[in-house]
């Protein structure tokens, strides 16, 4: 995620705008502005301000529900067959998708007897720099530990990372080690914006040994199959998107949807990948169109803990409009897409009947995170419509009749 962040300049000339701004993938997330539904010359095609009937909306918990894509492949393989976390599904190159959080369980290895224990292996790696990641990890005290800071852009190629690899003495016994890659909401193969060359990560060569005296205590070099076992989470983290009441001083009060924890609104629950789904809106006939909303968010910026904005039309594929996190400041924070919006002109189906969705997900790491600033840690969505310009006659009189010329 292109996490940018205002400058301290534009908080200066902008004394009343709401805290501090979130970082975004596409363009910086806008800070509060009163809108006006009756601006011509658009169209409102839906406008729901949640204070009524909400039945027609989705949530939607996306956790514990995934396929691993990890597997043995011949597809670039380092020597006749390697572990690959990709996909031929979306390009020639092979690639990755959005939202995947994929694991290579190494077998708990027994290294008593060892004096300096070392895991190494053979990788190369093609994942959007600075945001999708592949991190080695030891397990110590049932906490999950990082040992590099994550393989992102391209390796290049393979690489041998050596015999000096990764020390594993200070973790638990049986070693308890994985590789583990998590992509964000958007820009992968997937979607067309960041397009890797057989990514996201391949390995080989798994090996676990003593550095002193060579012994081995475990290999894969992934010839007979594949010693190491593909994983992704099993278990259902919960579907914490609900309606409430005056939570941060609604948008529009009383009422917002919020995924947080009533019960303890100081931190963020940990491993969410929650979504929050608009009911199909009629748009037939918009020659324009454009998503607007309000969100309040209290996302520190820390960790990856982060929120992504999608649409689809007429049931079909999500189209991802961005990533972003950040704080907006204390409950009256409120930042909404303002008088730009969200222009989705360009993605409009050629079709003669058109529906459109919104869909909102949350993303959370394993540790979850907190507090927010104002104590609410989470994210709110509340007055959210989409608008446009209409291909139905205009009115031939006056202005109207100059505009048709060039409708």
């Amino acid at each position: 995620m292109r996490r940018l962040m205002y400058l301290a300049a534009l908080l200066l000339l902008l004394p009343l705008l709401v805290g501090t701004a979130a970082g975004a993938k596409r363009q910086l997330a806008t800070p509060r502005y009163d809108h006006d539904l009756s601006r011509p010359p658009n169209t409102l095609y839906w406008y729901d301000d949640i204070e009524g009937d909400t039945s027609g909306w989705t949530t939607v918990d996306n956790t514990g529900t995934g396929t691993p894509h990890f597997h043995v492949d011949t597809y670039y393989a380092y020597d006749t067959n390697s572990w690959w976390c990709g996909t031929m599904a979306y390009d020639a190159n092979g690639g990755y998708g959005n939202s995947w959080d994929d694991r290579l369980d190494i077998p708990p290895t027994d290294v008593s007897g060892s004096t300096y224990p070392i895991l190494t292996f053979k990788a190369r790696y093609d994942s959007e720099f600075n945001y999708d990641f592949t991190y080695v990890q030891a397990e110590s005290g049932r906490v999950w530990i990082d040992l590099n800071t994550g393989y992102d852009g391209s390796s290049g190629g393979w690489f041998d990372i050596g015999v000096y690899g990764f020390p594993l003495g200070a973790y638990n016994n049986p070693v308890v080690a994985r590789f583990r890659f998590i992509s964000d909401g958007g820009w992968s193969d997937e979607d067309g914006l960041y397009l890797s060359d057989g990514g996201a990560f391949h390995c080989d060569d798994i090996r676990i040994f003593d550095f002193y005296t060579s012994q081995n205590y475990f290999f894969d070099d992934v010839e007979s199959g594949g010693l190491c076992v593909p994983s992704v989470p099993s278990v259902q983290w919960g579907d914490w998107w609900h309606v409430v009441v005056d939570n941060c001083s609604s948008y529009s009060p009383p009422h917002s949807w919020w995924c947080g924890d009533d019960a303890d609104t100081s931190l963020i629950p940990p491993n969410l990948n929650n979504s929050v789904i608009t009911p199909p809106a009629n748009i037939t006939g918009a020659v324009t169109c454009t998503l607007r909303m309000a969100i309040h968010a209290e996302v520190p910026t820390v960790d990856n803990d982060y929120w992504h904005n999608a649409v689809r039309f007429n049931g079909g594929d999500w189209l991802s409009l961005g990533s972003w996190w950040g704080d907006f400041g204390g409950c009256d924070g409120w930042g909404t897409s303002g008088f730009d919006g969200e222009d989705l002109t360009e993605l409009l189906p050629d079709a003669r009947q058109i529906e459109v969705q919104y869909k909102l997900t949350f993303f959370t790491t394993e540790n979850g995170c907190g507090p927010g600033s104002a104590g609410g840690a989470g994210i709110n969505l509340d007055d959210t419509w989409f608008e446009g310009v209409d291909e139905s006659a205009v009115d031939e009189a006056s202005w109207g009749r100059i505009k048709s010329f060039y409708r």
